[in-house]
């Protein structure tokens, strides 16, 4: 690669003069979203006030020029933190009785524009400090960026005056390195280079600064070059909303990985995007395609996550990845054959053969390929073959000699009447969690759904692990002590309260807990090893019911 860039004279500056300068500044659709969080505000405060006065470095700055307009390549989160820092300054400032004219007309302008998608609430916190009147936030970068503002204003406030202006001044002055660039070819080209530097890219990234700057090598007309890439630039947008969407649910590389897999039976790296396109005869249709079947499936993942009210959907989160069914809804979804009694059965099988893998420890996975067969229907192959293949992997496990004695079909039977060891967090949490909603069920009182709430609990022994006041038989420690039937879940807040007390001072505590499944914990006077056999005898009947493929 040609690693001459051409651009207009480099410049040292600092954040003053590149405001006071510039007519617009601006974030190109394809860029990601707001993703600074409170280790890297924490950072940069951090910075700024070692410097006690001192000139500061903040970096290089790469823009692309387009007539008044500077569209930022490089150092767009160090540039939103600035602003949403210095804006905090001013309310404080402001709330001081002291004169603000100087920031609001420099920096809190629209001269500095985030995404669309998060403009109106970055205006509202950063010109107007209109944080409380905010109920909501529609992204995940929405709300970095109110968190970001509370951060520096609640940090900020510990300042005196004089400090206060200090840092102020600090961050005005901090001298920075900035390229512009006037040509689009340029600009993809730069985006390559700094990541063949060495520059922490994520995958997509490093693919979408390769293929984009490969549109301009494989076009022989700048006009339309610059049209494909403005439409692309549009899809990759969309794809950047639709990730931070699902963001907590699908990773960034899990679909970049899933849907490369599904749609070129390959992995999602740049050595083997490289080696697909140098195989395609019309390179410029194959470019556009990826991007295009890409925001597709990323709106498939949007779909899932937007459906998580629906149990069977949850629940898969919940029990974890231990083979790859969120590329088998990935596949559903993009299809649209998501509805209907076949497709409910999908779900809990899914979830069910992912249980037992927990609990066997097993790697082996032929999901993705049941769903690239579906995906494909090159021979045929529907839903109902997709569920048959899922149905028989579940009961029976993807090696033929899983299920020698049907061990692997009545793995969770073994589970629970001939195994003493369930302290295991990562399986007998999930257990509990829907032995709980079977109560909530029967109660009346709603499943519990939330992913979040999900991860904020913990197992805790009704009856103490090590007791400090009393001492328990080898029959007790070997046979009762790890039953399922003497845990619970605990929010990881409670857990510490609880601790090693007895169960006598526990129960106290079970009175403010508020999971229907305490109830049959609170209404007994002791724990012995009758309660815990009884309790364990209904998690076991509930866990082997809801386990069961007989009706699915």
């Amino acid at each position: 690669m040609n690693t001459d860039i051409q651009t207009e004279n480099k410049k040292a500056e600092n954040i003053q003069t590149l405001f006071k300068a510039s007519e617009s500044i601006r974030i190109p659709a394809y860029q990601r979203a707001y993703s600074w969080e409170s280790k890297q505000c924490s950072q940069f405060l951090e910075d700024l006030l070692e410097q006690k006065g001192k000139r500061y470095y903040l970096g290089q700055f790469l823009f692309e020029k387009d007539g008044g307009t500077l569209f930022i390549i490089d150092g767009q989160q160090r540039l939103t933190t600035t602003i949403l820092f210095l804006s905090a300054i001013a309310k404080i400032q402001e709330k001081q009785g002291q004169n603000i004219d100087g920031i609001r007309s420099t920096y809190l302008t629209d001269v500095f524009r985030t995404i669309e998608d998060d403009q109106i609430i970055f205006k509202k916190v950063s010109q107007k400090h209109l944080v409380s009147a905010i109920d909501d936030t529609e992204t995940i970068s929405q709300k970095r960026i109110i968190d970001a503002f509370n951060f520096f204003e609640t940090e900020l406030t510990k300042l005196d005056s004089d400090s206060l202006y200090l840092v102020q001044q600090t961050l005005e002055s901090a001298v920075i390195s900035t390229f512009y660039i006037t040509n689009k070819v340029e600009a993809t080209q730069v985006f390559e280079y700094q990541n063949n530097r060495g520059k922490e890219l994520s995958r997509f990234e490093v693919i979408k600064a390769y293929l984009m700057h490969q549109i301009y090598i494989q076009s022989t007309n700048d006009i339309q070059a610059n049209n494909d890439i403005a439409d692309i630039q549009r899809e990759i947008s969309q794809t950047y909303r639709h990730i931070e969407a699902v963001e907590s649910y699908f990773t960034e590389n899990e679909l970049l990985d899933n849907y490369c897999n599904l749609f070129f039976n390959i992995n999602g790296n740049i050595e083997a995007i490289k080696e697909k396109l140098n195989k395609e005869e019309n390179k410029t249709k194959w470019i556009k395609s990826f991007f295009e079947n890409f925001v597709d499936l990323t709106h498939s993942a949007k779909s899932i996550v937007s459906n998580k009210n629906i149990s069977e959907i949850t629940n898969l989160f919940f029990v974890g990845n231990e083979a790859n069914w969120k590329l088998v809804l990935l596949t559903m979804f993009n299809k649209g054959e998501v509805s209907g009694d076949i497709f409910k059965r999908i779900l809990k099988l899914l979830e069910i053969l992912c249980f037992k893998l927990k609990l066997g420890d097993y790697r082996t996975d032929y999901l993705p390929h049941f769903a690239k067969r579906y995906f494909n229907s090159a021979d045929s192959y529907n839903i109902e073959n997709l569920y048959q293949d899922i149905k028989n992997v579940t009961e029976a496990g993807f090696k033929w000699y899983w299920n020698d004695g049907d061990r692997f079909k009545n793995i969770i039977i073994n589970y629970f009447d001939n195994e003493k060891w369930h302290y295991n967090r990562n399986t007998i949490k999930f257990v509990l969690w829907q032995y709980e909603n079977s109560l909530r069920n029967k109660n009346r009182s709603g499943a519990l759904l939330d992913k979040d709430l999900y991860n904020s609990y913990t197992i805790e022994h009704i009856k103490p692990q090590n007791p400090i006041h009393e001492e328990y038989t080898e029959d007790f420690k070997n046979n009762f002590l790890q039953l399922a039937g003497n845990l619970a879940l605990l929010t990881q807040s409670q857990n510490s309260k609880f601790g090693n007390k007895s169960f006598e001072k526990k129960s106290e505590l079970f009175q403010d807990t508020a999971l229907s499944s305490y109830t049959e914990i609170r209404e007994k006077n002791e724990w012995t090893e009758i309660e815990i056999a009884e309790r364990h005898q209904r998690i076991s009947d509930f866990a082997k019911q809801y386990f069961d493929t007989t009706n699915l």
